[in-house]
């Protein structure tokens, strides 16, 4: 029960310089052209909490579910009978760093999120990645 995507880049970005990209939530609008603003309430673990406002749609609460400092974090929105996870990890890769953001929705109804959400963050992630990738060059 479980639709997901994801994207990679490979990036001359070091693992502080992505870390730093991902955790400033007011960077996020910059990264994803979708994305209005959105904070993080204090500092980041497991169980912290924030707010993702995307153009034209409400506020969403987030959770983050997985927090490994320069190498991966997640986050949960919760959705009436589904979950959407926002993931992103990091690996070495020769002298650079791969970047990968993915999307995963999961629940009875992730397949009519599929279709309402998913293929829209979807399209999006080629470019945010990208973003983030340099954005954690010149940042």
């Amino acid at each position: 029960m479980t639709w997901s995507t994801h994207h990679s880049q490979l990036t001359t970005a070091t693992a502080p310089q992505l870390w730093e990209r991902w955790t400033n939530a007011a960077l996020w609008q910059l990264d994803d052209p979708g994305v209005a603003w959105a904070q993080i309430d204090g500092p980041l673990t497991v169980g912290t909490t924030g707010v993702v406002k995307d153009h034209g749609a409400p506020a969403q609460k987030i959770e983050f579910t997985r927090v490994e400092h320069e190498r991966a974090m997640d986050f949960v929105i919760r959705l009436p009978l589904a979950t959407l996870t926002i993931t992103h990890d990091m690996e070495p890769v020769g002298e650079g760093m791969r970047a990968t953001h993915g999307v995963v929705l999961d629940g009875p109804l992730h397949r009519l999120y599929a279709v309402l959400l998913g293929r829209k963050l979807a399209r999006r992630l080629p470019l945010v990645v990208r973003n983030v990738t340099a954005g954690a060059l010149t940042h």
